[in-house]
């Protein structure tokens, strides 16, 4: 009876165990058949914009390094690193004690300057009137020498003769101590000339002149040796006459070429005016320049715009040499952010885009205003391009050195027809989506255009009002039965 009970029991077992089976493979069955539910959205016409997003710091737009425009002592320069300045504000004074007394100096020089070009010139022009006075006297005096002479020749023939012979040896002579009197002259001029008289040159031309007039005195005295000649009183008194007549022509006729040549020496030309001019100009020149440094000076530094002081290079009661850097402001009433871009995003900034800057939980108005032209290595040793975006209405609260996120709006496109960000997918393919068709998963191979963080436009492949799958999606689940949720 026992064993008849123990083999029902298992039999019992067994069709347990194959009723729940069936029970199983049925249910089974029935969630195969039945279809998943997914998340969808519609596909909408609407607008989109590409944003480039950043980070980067405040600056000032414009940035100025102030140097010192004059070498003088500061007087006032109470400045800080951080300190906030106004724009029109001096806040650089000098002293100008020093500047005032070479101002000073450099005009009474400007004045003896001129006074002396007038003397020199007054003098040259003098000299140049006795020069042509004594070079009219040296022709005089040599026509009339050949009047003498000749009129001296008309004695008689025979007598002539003999007075002739005499008379061309005296004039030989005579000729010769005119020459020698005119060496002497142009070595006295030049002996003269010297301003000093202790030099080797000086007593050269001093022993010649001795050595000249040496032989003067001795032509002179050859000259009183000659033998009288015979003639009536009346041509002896003629005679004599003519001889003194041109001793005395000879006399003066050397006389006035010694001065002709002196007063020629210091005769200016147009060379030695146009030096002594110059000469003079440079003095008027150091005056207008003693002057514009003290007006410089009287000026002092003030702030071409507002700021903030970024770096401070020297201080009050130091001597500034004229360019040596002062102290470097950076704007504050104009203020931009300078991000660095990646080679991916550069392509597509251009300058004028809008841009969105967020700055300690506050918003700002931005504009691109300029990518520079020269690329940087970033801390990971990247290139990176920046880009000064513009801030339109900045405010008290924004600092310099900060660190702001900005939104760059690179692109923007009205009327686009547009998919969620999270419906989009991406293969060696191509971009795709999936959907619904005939109650079924399908995949929907698409060509995008712009994106945002929550749009992406479509171009191809999608028509307005159709509706794509935003829940999680694989290859593997396409053809399997779906519903929209």
């Amino acid at each position: 009876m026992k064993k008849l009970l123990s083999g029902n029991k298992y039999l019992v077992r067994i069709g347990a165990v194959v009723l729940l089976a069936g029970v199983i493979v049925g249910v089974y069955a029935g969630f195969i058949n039945k279809p998943q539910s997914f998340a969808t959205e519609t596909v909408t016409v609407g607008s989109v914009a590409e944003v480039v997003s950043v980070t980067g710091k405040i600056h000032g737009e414009k940035e100025k390094v102030y140097y010192a425009e004059v070498s003088a002592p500061i007087a006032v320069m109470d400045l800080e690193v951080g300190d906030e300045i106004a724009a029109a504000t001096q806040v650089v004074t000098y002293e100008t004690a020093d500047l005032e007394r070479m101002r000073d100096e450099a005009e009474l020089r400007a004045v003896a300057s001129e006074n002396g070009v007038k003397a020199k010139v007054a003098q040259s022009n003098q000299n140049a009137s006795r020069y042509s006075k004594a070079s009219a006297d040296e022709q005089a005096y040599q026509l009339l020498y050949a009047l003498s002479r000749m009129d001296s020749n008309n004695l008689s023939q025979g007598q002539y003769q003999e007075a002739w012979n005499i008379g061309c040896e005296a004039d030989s002579i005579n000729k010769k101590i005119a020459d020698k009197n005119k060496q002497i002259a142009e070595k006295t001029s030049r002996l003269n000339s010297l301003p000093d008289k202790n030099t080797e040159e000086a007593r050269n031309l001093a022993g010649e002149i001795a050595s000249l007039n040496g032989d003067v005195a001795g032509l002179q005295g050859s000259l009183a040796c000659l033998p009288p000649t015979e003639m009536t009183p009346e041509e002896n008194a003629h005679n004599t006459y003519d001889q003194n007549l041109m001793e005395d022509i000879t006399r003066n006729w050397t006389q006035a070429t010694t001065e002709a040549n002196t007063y020629e020496g210091q005769i200016m030309n147009k060379y030695a005016k146009e030096e002594l001019e110059s000469s003079h100009q440079i003095n008027e020149l150091s005056v207008q320049t003693t002057e514009e440094n003290l007006e410089k000076a009287y000026r002092g530094v003030t702030a071409e715009f507002g700021g903030v002081i970024k770096e401070v290079s020297a201080k009050a009661g130091a001597v500034v040499a004229k360019g040596a850097p002062l102290f470097t402001v950076e704007s504050t009433d104009s203020m931009q952010v300078n991000v660095e871009v990646s080679k991916y995003d550069i392509g597509k900034i251009r300058e004028g885009q809008k841009a969105v800057i967020t700055l300690a939980g506050k918003t700002y108005e931005g504009e691109v205003a300029e990518i520079k032209k020269l690329a940087i290595a970033d801390a990971s040793d990247k290139a990176k391009i920046t880009v000064c975006v513009k801030v339109l209405n900045p405010d008290d609260t924004m600092i310099l050195g900060i660190e702001a996120d900005v939104d760059i709006y690179a692109d923007e496109k009205e009327n686009a027809l547009l998919i969620p960000s999270s419906a989009l997918y991406a293969d060696e393919a191509g971009d795709y989506c999936y959907g619904i068709q005939g109650g079924k998963v399908v995949r929907r191979d698409i060509t995008t255009g712009l994106s945002s963080d929550s749009a992406v436009e479509v171009l191809e492949g999608l028509a307005s009002g159709e509706r794509v799958i935003t829940d999680a999606v694989t290859d593997e689940q396409i053809g399997q039965k779906a519903v929209v949720e």
